[in-house]
């Protein structure tokens, strides 16, 4: 049994036995017809014995209520959920070779991933489909119960006035029921779908910012992974920009808009500042660790020690919209190489090898070289003359 969307005032039967004098009152409820002269701004004044004018407010929010439920008895959200999840998994497998035809080599496992999550929706949209149509065939019942027992408290009846809100607050309830009983059913796919969708965005994200960045890949470097950051020059201040990690490299890239112009505290010009802040050889990451420095305790800092030939000792840094604990599992993956499982091809094995090929001895003065190659780097500087060796 379906319900009317419309709202309408609940009339005594006094009330309908005015407005319809030579005609029978009708079975079903029907609005009051409130009678009212053009421009006088007068209506018809109200007969003895109609509801009081509690009860009247009270049976129009009943009446509001069960007027409300009807788009949710449909389960409406059901089908919406599932075919916004077959439209997401039918372009995701584009997107990803999109991703794939820019260069980005890892992920492997987003192709698969893609064709298990549709085939799981494929066998889940049918059982939905199924309870779906169960549900809603016992909402309509319930649902006539409680438009009968609205219908009986027009005759305003404290018992029937209580027995008809009963009825309406068992509905609600089963429809609350019945849409958690079936949004647990895709609620993992869902999940799934959504975290994976997240994935390839990020990925599009991490394209579009080294298609914008102020320094060069090298040859063989393949960019993992990106995300906006702040480099904490001190506790509360420092640049914000850009962190990349690379096969090679962990990389700090200012990237902001700053004021260069203020009149009365309101910024008036701004200046675009973009430029490499630090860069390290993934080899010489020593640690990286979480901390807890944060608002509550929250663990907001990423904080990382270099090896003492690096650049730099360390870096705090405030990563923004991702999580430090998977960054930092994500830099032990390639500082351990694990995250070469993840490729979707090898390396150009002549790149590799020529950066294999270090010289022993510094080219000027002739000392011998003691600086260890790790991953990453692409230059050694001699302690003794200070040339620059390109390896």
């Amino acid at each position: 049994m379906s319900i009317k969307k419309s709202k309408r005032s609940i009339s005594s039967p006094a009330e309908e036995r005015l407005t319809t004098k030579s005609k029978k009152p009708p079975a079903t409820m029907r609005p009051v017809t409130r009678v009212q002269k053009r421009g006088s701004g007068v209506r018809r004044a109200a007969p003895a014995g109609t509801l009081s004018d509690e009860t009247r407010a009270k049976l129009d929010e009943l009446q509001d209520q069960l007027g409300d439920l009807q788009e949710s008895l449909l389960l409406t959200g059901a089908h919406n959920d599932m075919g916004d999840l077959e439209t997401t998994l039918a372009l995701l497998p584009a997107e990803i070779e999109q991703l794939r035809t820019q260069g980005y080599v890892f992920r492997s496992f987003l192709e698969n991933k893609v064709n298990v999550l549709a085939e799981q929706w494929e066998e889940i949209d049918s059982r939905v489909s199924r309870e779906v149509s169960r549900r809603q065939r016992e909402l309509e019942r319930e649902a006539g119960v409680a438009e009968s027992a609205l219908r009986q408290a027009t005759s305003g009846r404290a018992s029937q006035v209580a027995r008809a809100e009963s009825a309406i607050e068992t509905l609600e309830r089963k429809v609350r029921a019945a849409q958690s009983a079936v949004g647990a059913m895709y609620e993992t796919l869902q999940q799934n779908v959504n975290q994976t969708q997240s994935q390839v965005e990020q990925i599009r994200w991490l394209l579009d910012q080294v298609d914008e960045a102020c320094f060069p890949l090298y040859p063989a470097e393949d960019p993992v992974m990106a995300c906006q950051a702040q480099y904490m020059e001190t506790k509360k201040e420092g640049p914000k920009g850009v962190l990349y990690l690379t096969d090679e490299r962990l990389i700090f890239e200012q990237k902001e808009e700053k004021a260069t112009k203020k009149v009365l505290f309101i910024t008036t010009d701004k200046e675009k500042v973009q430029q490499l802040i630090f860069e390290v050889p993934v080899g010489q990451i020593e640690e990286v660790k979480s901390s807890q420095k944060g608002f509550l305790g929250h663990k907001e800092m990423l904080e990382l020690l270099f090896a003492p030939e690096a650049d730099l000792s360390g870096a705090t840094l405030r990563l923004r919209g991702t999580d430090n604990e998977e960054w930092a599992g994500l830099i032990g993956r390639v500082r351990s190489e694990e995250i070469v499982k993840e490729r979707t091809r090898p390396k150009d094995e002549a790149v590799v090898e020529a950066a294999r090929a270090a010289p022993t001895k510094c080219p000027t003065c002739g000392a011998t070289l003691s600086v260890e190659i790790v991953r990453g780097m692409r230059e050694i500087t001699c302690e003794y003359c200070g040339s620059v060796i390109r390896l």
